[in-house]
């Protein structure tokens, strides 16, 4: 569990959220009163900002070397932060919300953690959560409440949020200023953009990679997501000379990941390279090159442009085995295999099998570079 400062242990009975800054109405509420207001369901990846940081090429990056698990995929219960903005009457000159929460630095000279959002995300689709999966949130995924910001990395969505204050620009904290930029090498990093919005990005997670398949039809499946919902998701196994699309499974909520699969077909012992590619409801596509960013952020391919995923299928002593788990419809709620790389392997061009198209309207692509045998 990704936590910048340790997990606090918060009172629930004690426990009140304040609302305060340029509001006409400041508001102290406990966890009763807000679990009064309607509830809202809301089903949303939250990925860390760094995941794949390991990734990079070369991977000089800072922060903690992920590769790709850092991420999940939740339904949170809470209330809808607009409704309680509301109830405060946020002021005109009211353009940010900022986030404090009850974790504190081990040193005196560790800077807090407070984030901010814009206020027009803040009274769009934030939600305060006090519930994860049916169940009460868990302290380190930041009971009693916590801020979800769908469609942003994770830091943007405060665990253990204490308080709610309007402002007129956005923080001046360590981790907005200096924290959480794009800062790439060369530039002034006074300029760098911030990370806020997450990359569309795609991972294969079946057949694992080096995994022996049986000659005939391969159900290849993974996962989807991206900041902007995912529109498609299509399959490669010629080294992207021809795509198809994959079909989609499981939850349809713009904001959580898509679940995909499709297959393809081998007459014969074959070496496949299997890549994947998503695109976003604005068009957007995985890209084939990562920019190098200093923090690590945002990677949302592999390493020299290779598929996030690949597979290998190969024939062993003339015969084909498997070796891998069957391939199993993955389930929305569970976290995207550790097993990122998924490649294969064919002699001849793979044969097209028939397999459900598209159904969603939103879905993702991710675009990847063939990758050289080593």
């Amino acid at each position: 569990m990704r936590s910048h400062l340790p997990p606090p242990n918060v009172d629930r009975d004690a426990y009140r959220l304040e609302i305060s800054g340029l509001v006409k109405q400041p508001l102290s509420l406990t966890l009763d009163e807000i679990k009064s207001v309607p509830a809202r369901d809301m089903t949303c990846v939250v990925e860390c900002a760094g995941n794949g940081r390991a990734l990079y090429a070369p991977p000089s990056t800072s922060g903690t070397q992920w590769e790709r698990g850092a991420v999940g995929n939740a339904t949170w219960t809470g209330a809808e932060l607009a409704f309680l903005l509301r109830r405060a009457e946020p002021l005109p000159e009211a353009k940010h919300a900022w986030f404090e929460a009850a974790d504190l630095a081990p040193l005196p000279e560790t800077p807090r953690f407070i984030r901010s959002i814009p206020i027009e995300k803040a009274l769009d689709d934030t939600l305060l959560a006090y519930g994860m999966n049916g169940e009460a949130l868990t302290r380190l995924h930041g009971a009693p409440l916590r801020a979800i910001v769908p469609g942003w990395y994770g830091m943007a969505s405060t665990k253990w949020i204490t308080r709610v204050r309007l402002e007129a620009a956005p923080s001046d904290n360590h981790f907005m200023v200096k924290g959480y930029r794009y800062a790439y090498p060369g530039e002034d990093p006074t300029q760098a953009p911030p990370v806020d919005q997450m990359r569309i990005k795609s991972v294969i997670t079946r057949p694992l990679e080096g995994s022996k398949q049986p000659v005939g039809k391969v159900r290849i499946q993974g996962f989807a997501w991206g900041g902007a919902g995912v529109r498609l998701v299509e399959v490669s196994a010629d080294k992207g000379k021809n795509w198809q699309p994959a079909g989609f499974m499981g939850d349809t909520q713009p904001m959580a990941w898509r679940t995909w699969a499709t297959e393809f077909e081998w007459k014969a012992p074959a070496r496949i390279q299997v890549m994947a590619r998503a695109t976003d409801s604005r068009g957007d596509v995985q890209p084939i090159e990562a920019r190098v960013n200093g923090g690590g952020y945002g990677n949302n391919l592999d390493p020299r442009g290779e598929l996030p995923c690949r597979l290998r299928a190969c024939a062993a002593r003339g015969s084909w085995s498997r070796r891998s788990p069957s391939p199993r419809s993955p389930r929305s709620r569970s976290r995207v295999s550790s097993h990122g790389r998924m490649r294969a392997t064919s002699h001849g061009p793979p044969r097209r099998a028939s397999f459900p198209p598209v159904t969603a309207s939103r879905s993702r692509i991710a675009r990847v570079k063939p990758v050289t045998r080593r």
